[in-house]
């Protein structure tokens, strides 16, 4: 009988046995893996002559749907003691959705750090991920948890070490607190082993923990060396601090973090479903999309939401190419990375409203731009909200979208996501984008922009543009110059407003700026009919040289306190005044008399203008006439402040003309004169006597002429004489005696004969 010993040797010989015969060099497997492996590393980037180096690592990707992460590390030390309650769900929602956006896209670093810190040191935790799903539901479990120690402060600096320990160079860690440093004794431990690795530590402070404990006991809201630890740290590694609170800490991160992970997130469609709807929605994944990320807000957990391929299979979250997670906000989820091109369906399980977002990473991105037509049929960039029930034409500009792309539609949706219109697009292919553009009449809702069309492989595919346009009854239109600000000197700015509406209404119009440069009055309220405007001006005057300030004009309806139009406005303050020519004086007129060629020179005229500028060099200052008119000045050779006075004087052949001014860097300034109140000189024809060629020929036709005239008078002076004459003979004929018809007969027949013979007649 065979025992279980005696076994196991027969089939571990027949095992040899078949390996022997069905891989007879069994034995090299192992040498063959290693050679395998080096093959394909100089393949891939053996020394300057492997296929990534050679094809460049974008095409690399594109082909082998592979990706090379950044070489950096995204790190976050986060507080998590019970002060942080009020944040940490905060934290969580703005952490989760970057790390969703960044998960997959080109901007992915190569792997995540997260460091939990606590009081005491005990409950310290540190992880590193490479896989970022792996990051996010790690931050999704993330609870604020009260330790042994009551007091506010808590071991930041330990925190911050955990995570640089483990974290690569040249990476930035991010760190969130509500609480002062207790280990702030560590603060050269922190930025020794910081500067090491050239990490760079930012730290978002909320303030609770510490104006919560602190303003009970009358002290301060945050100490100066707590607040002073966090900044000297900032400091020395690079880094920033920003305080701030649960409401804004998400565009916090949005700035800090997306300055080295940026987003390059499209939209591919948004819309509500009510709790009426039960059909399945379509996503439309074009051949471009390498990670498709789907937010439903209203979903009671992960499995309330389900995705459907086209062929009707369903996502099941277990290739580690996707994920599926609820957040304590409300929200799932749902990342997939390079879906396979065509419809999907978005399936829900449970019943209720829903607010869907479809965002995705594709290489096809839009530039959009709101042309308004001018009355001379010119389309310009819009400034501010359209105006209801108005002309508009939409121009996007889609990059990446290859040759065979095509934009057949642009829609307008509403904010829910329901098609208001429909356009047929035109599409004209330039040298490094592709133009679609539409005209449209604006609706009387918000709306955004959707375009539809095919990629280059033929799939559809849509993209809806993030701006949601909020159309108004009234217009604003900012005319103050862009040049720069002088330092010390008050600017105007001013505006037009017009009651675009069908009613009267009360408006107001503000003016705020971010450097607090806005000198007087800042708000000015107007009542208008429809269709009338008024203009303004606000003043500003900065006091900050070598800055770049904003300012922004609102216009709001007093009845309801809406913002109708709102433009921001950025300007440079500078020392530097540039050349600015305005005319002070002027002595003369053109009048409609003067304004010939045959006078005007008689009619002379003088003026003065004044060039003011400091800082800055002067060029040269010179009329558009040239030498029709004369200029007098200073010199202005290595003269760098003004004023200056330029006289200038002429006649009315030039009625009109610029003066212009530019320094040294090119700047101009121009003033203008106008003697002849628009009006231009006009030619008069002046008889001259005829020279050249052209002479002669005149001359020729003068005498011709004479000529002719002449002949006409002799002809008819002979004329009248012949007359006389005959009138005479005629007398004499009548008043002499008759001769019979039979001899004078006889006497021609007789003269007849005799010429022929060649005789000739005397006559007795």
């Amino acid at each position: 009988m065979m025992t279980a010993e005696n076994l196991w040797p027969d089939v571990a010989s027949i095992r040899t046995q078949l390996l022997l015969t069905w891989s007879p060099h069994s034995d090299l497997h192992n040498q063959a893996y290693i050679a395998a492996v080096q093959a394909t590393e100089n393949f891939l980037i053996a020394n300057g002559t492997g296929v990534i180096y050679t094809i460049g690592p974008k095409l690399f990707e594109d082909v082998f749907h592979v990706k090379r992460r950044k070489d950096m590390t995204l790190a976050m030390a986060i507080d998590y003691t019970a002060s942080m309650t009020d944040d940490i769900d905060a934290v969580k929602t703005k952490v989760i959705e970057l790390l969703t956006n960044t998960v997959g896209s080109p901007n992915e670093p190569a792997d995540y750090v997260l460091s939990l810190f606590h009081d005491p040191e005990s409950w310290n935790f540190a992880y590193k991920y490479v896989d970022g799903y792996e990051m996010i539901n790690k931050v999704q479990t993330i609870e604020a948890e009260s330790g042994d120690n009551t007091d506010c402060d808590e071991l930041a600096a330990a925190g911050m070490l955990a995570a640089i320990q483990l974290m690569r160079d040249d990476s930035p860690l991010y760190v969130f607190t509500d609480a002062d440093a207790k280990d702030a004794d560590r603060l050269q431990e922190v930025i020794n082993a910081a500067k090491a690795k050239n990490i760079s530590v930012t730290s978002l402070l909320t303030s609770q923990c510490t104006r919560r404990k602190r303003s009970a006991l009358g002290r301060p809201e945050r100490s100066a060396s707590s607040l002073s630890f966090f900044q000297q740290i900032a400091e020395a590694t690079g880094g920033s601090v920003y305080e701030t609170d649960k409401e804004n800490i998400g565009n916090v991160l949005d700035t800090v973090i997306g300055e080295t992970f940026p987003s390059s997130e499209i939209i591919i469609d948004s819309f509500n479903l009510s709790s009426a709807e039960t059909a399945d929605q379509n996503i439309t994944v074009d051949s471009t999309i390498t990670v498709l990320k789907i937010s439903v807000t209203g979903s009671s957990a992960e499995t309330d939401v389900d995705i459907y391929y086209a062929n009707g299979t369903l996502e099941t979250y277990t290739s580690g190419k996707s994920t599926r997670i609820y957040t304590s906000s409300g929200e799932t989820i749902i990342s997939i990375q390079h879906p396979p091109g065509s419809i999907m369906k978005l399936r829900r399980n449970v019943i209720n409203d829903w607010k869907v977002n479809i965002t995705a990473q594709s290489s096809i991105k839009i530039d959009s731009e709101l042309l308004e037509h001018t009355d001379t049929s010119e389309m310009v960039s819009l400034k501010g909200s359209p105006i209801m029930d108005s002309n508009y034409t939409v121009a996007l500009s889609v990059y990446g979208f290859g040759s065979n792309g095509t934009c057949h539609t642009i829609a307008l949706t509403d904010s829910t996501g329901n098609v208001i219109s429909s356009h047929e697009a035109s599409q004209l292919q330039r040298d490094f984008d592709t133009l679609c553009a539409a005209t449209f009449r604006t609706p009387y809702a918000e709306f955004r922009v959707k375009l539809y069309g095919n990629d280059d492989s033929g799939r559809p595919f849509t993209r809806k543009l993030s701006e949601l346009y909020k159309p108004a009854s009234v217009e604003l239109i900012i005319t103050a110059s862009t040049d720069d600000v002088i330092i010390g000197k008050e600017r105007l700015i001013g505006y037009e407003v017009k009651n675009c509406g069908t009613v009267t209404e009360t408006y107001q119009v503000s003016i705020s700026d971010d450097h607090s440069f806005v000198h007087g009055s800042t708000t000015v309220g107007y009542t208008l009919l429809s269709g009338d405007g008024a203009n303004g001006t606000f003043a500003v005057k900065p006091t900050t040289p070598s800055v770049i300030f904003s300012y922004t004009i609102d216009v709001s309806m007093v009845s309801n306190g809406d913002v109708q139009q709102s433009i921001t406005r950025k300007l440079v303050v500078t020392d530097v005044e540039r050349p600015d020519c305005t005319v002070v004086h002027t002595d003369g007129l053109c009048g409609i008399s003067s304004l010939n060629t045959a006078n005007c020179s008689l009619y002379p005229w003088t003026a003065l203008a004044e060039v003011t500028f400091s800082g800055t060099l002067l060029d040269s200052i010179s009329s558009t006439v040239g030498m029709s008119v004369k200029l007098s000045h200073v010199n202005i050779t290595g003269l760098s402040t003004g004023p200056i006075t330029v006289n200038i004087s002429g006649d009315c052949c030039t009625p009109s003309l610029h003066v212009n001014v530019i320094d040294v860097d090119g700047f101009i300034s121009q003033c203008g004169l106008s003697f002849g109140d628009g009006q231009s000189v006009q030619s008069v024809e002046v008889v001259s006597e005829p020279s050249g060629s052209s002479g002669n020929d005149i001359y020729t036709i003068i005498i011709i002429m004479t000529v002719c005239v002449t002949v006409v008078i002799l002809v008819v002076i002979s004329a009248f004489v012949l007359r006389m004459h005959q009138i005479k003979s005629k007398d004499e004929l009548y008043s002499s005696k008759a001769v019979p018809d039979n001899i004078r007969k006889e006497k021609f027949n007789a003269e007849m004969i005799y010429k022929k013979q060649g005789l000739s007649i005397i006559e007795q």
